[in-house]
């Protein structure tokens, strides 16, 4: 109900902001502007996508066989645009958070509740800057891939060289002004890699900005804060 119920909001929404000047292919819907969130022109009116969230859904359409027919998937702090496709692309697709407030498992990313090698994908996105040890979370989740899977594991505003990180911190004014949310534990820097890399992930770091013309960019509004987000898609590296 509930579901059918934001279903038909969003119908609605998408007939009031229709419109040629902003385009969502998370939605596949042309808007005529997209809904302030801090800056101006940022959230989809009909399916609340972020830049990260289109870009995903842009990196999916280049990239097709990500989505092959997979058996498994995990969908950590589910985002709800992408619950539909990643379900159909599986047989067995779970999602979830800490709290089951996203999704309907409860799922501790510290201490996942799976074998080793369950999963073919694994999606976490914008978690790891909210978890103090993220190194453990990052080696949960290699040990729960498969061999031959994939993760994409997303996080905000990587532009400095180095993570920035003060262990100890929990003022949640301070954690504003150092990391630019209450609920953020660090900033991370392009050695997010490295730590990737030390829980036996290989990461491919996608700039779509390189790949779609200016045109796209500015259509889907991709860019967030003046630049386009890079995105992290990642594999096993250990056996």
């Amino acid at each position: 109900m509930r579901s059918a119920h934001r279903r038909s909001i969003g119908y609605a929404l998408a007939i009031r902001k229709r419109g040629v000047n902003v385009y969502c292919p998370c939605c596949d819907t042309w808007q005529s502007d997209f809904r302030t969130l801090v800056m101006p022109g940022r959230q989809c009116w009909v399916c609340g996508s972020l830049e990260r969230h289109r870009l995903l859904s842009l990196l999916f359409d280049l990239r097709p066989e990500l989505l092959r027919p997979s058996e498994s998937v995990l969908h950590i702090a589910p985002e709800a645009m992408f619950v539909k496709r990643l379900r159909n692309s599986t047989r067995r697709y779970i999602s979830g958070d800490l709290k089951a407030e996203f999704g309907p498992d409860r799922l501790n990313v510290l201490d996942l509740q799976f074998p080793d090698e369950t999963f073919d994908v694994v999606v976490c996105n914008h978690v790891l800057e909210h978890i103090g040890d993220d190194r453990r979370a990052m080696r949960e989740i290699s040990r729960v891939l498969r061999p031959d899977g994939w993760a994409i594991l997303l996080v905000p505003d990587v532009t400095a060289a180095m993570t920035a990180e003060t262990p100890g911190i929990t003022d949640p004014n301070e954690m504003l002004k150092l990391y630019g949310q209450r609920d953020h534990v660090r900033r991370y820097g392009w050695d997010y890699v490295d730590r990737l890399a030390e829980a036996g992930l290989r990461a491919e770091v996608v700039c779509l900005d390189t790949i779609l013309g200016p045109q796209t960019v500015s259509v889907c509004r991709l860019l967030k804060f003046g630049v386009v987000e890079p995105l992290f898609l990642v594999r096993r590296t250990r056996a």
